[in-house]
């Protein structure tokens, strides 16, 4: 009789140090590629709500020019427009940028334009390609 029983791969129980580190590692890579696939698909989706929120200002603003063809679009208020607003809109939008400030609506440009201290605001860079602007 053997007083020490022999270890096999069936008695083996438990994970080595080298596989659990292995497992932690990626774990914690996904969990960083999901936050910032997130964060990227957050700041999209800003920019998408923005657009649309500018398209409908910019349907208001054809919507009264349509009406008052003499009009001048640099001397319409806010009041005047929000009557033009297509259906479910009852006031102006309001904006939020990426980094959560306030940001300044021009509706007597066409098409409007978002500000921020005093400069255009489109971190998308290009000017028509739908994300915090009107497009083209």
């Amino acid at each position: 009789m053997n007083p020490r029983p022999t270890k096999t791969d069936s008695t083996r129980r438990g994970y080595s140090l080298l596989e659990l580190s292995l497992v932690m590692a990626l774990l914690l890579g996904l969990s960083t590629f999901a936050g910032l696939t997130v964060s990227s698909i957050r700041d999209w989706q800003r920019g998408k709500d923005a657009s649309l929120s500018l398209q409908a200002v910019f349907a208001a603003q054809r919507a009264w020019m349509a009406d008052h063809p003499t009009g001048d679009i640099e001397l319409v208020s806010s009041a005047q427009l929000q009557t033009y607003l297509p259906e479910g809109w009852y006031a102006m939008p309001a904006f939020v940028s990426l980094s959560g400030e306030s940001l300044t609506l021009d509706y007597n440009v066409m098409p409007p334009l978002l500000y921020t201290s005093g400069v255009v605001y489109d971190p998308s860079g290009a000017p028509d390609d739908g994300l915090w602007d009107v497009g083209k």
